[in-house]
């Protein structure tokens, strides 16, 4: 799942900051390690959870070979699906002759395919990222402070 903000104004704070030097380079990328890590928490913290599967695959998120970058998601195939809804769309049985199902009154349900109505959004990687990145601004500046020798 590729989910993508606009993060020039921090981009570019980042670069004033690596600019003064080590120390400072090495403070964003232990920001930008927590931010990762706490994305991923809150991930997990905000899925919607049936069997637990798509929550187990949101794990550590992948550091670039530039420290100051992450991805975070899930490896689940259908996490984009949860965080976005899905259109209406056609479901045909594929490993089986039919598809099966119980219906309210307990009969069983057998169909080569059907109608699915789509599902809603359910975000949790957006609102785990944004949540993440609130204490940004305050946090570099002190890193700023920091690694100016304030």
């Amino acid at each position: 799942m590729d989910i993508s903000w606009d993060t020039s104004e921090v981009d570019e704070l980042i670069v004033h900051l690596a600019a003064a030097g080590p120390k400072a380079d090495q403070l964003c990328s232990l920001v930008v390690r927590k931010t990762g890590f706490d994305t991923v928490a809150g991930a997990q913290d905000r899925v919607p959870v049936d069997t637990g599967h798509l929550k187990s695959t949101i794990g550590a998120p992948d550091f670039f070979d530039d420290p100051h970058g992450f991805e975070a998601g899930p490896t689940a195939s259908y996490g984009a699906d949860v965080e976005y809804g899905t259109k209406p769309h056609e479901i045909r049985a594929r490993n089986a002759k039919a598809l099966h199902w119980v219906d309210d009154e307990g009969n069983d349900i057998f169909r080569k395919r059907v109608w699915h109505p789509g599902t809603s959004p359910q975000p949790y990687m957006r609102p785990a990222f944004e949540k993440a990145i609130e204490p940004l601004p305050e946090i570099l500046a002190q890193v700023g402070e920091k690694a100016l020798g304030g």
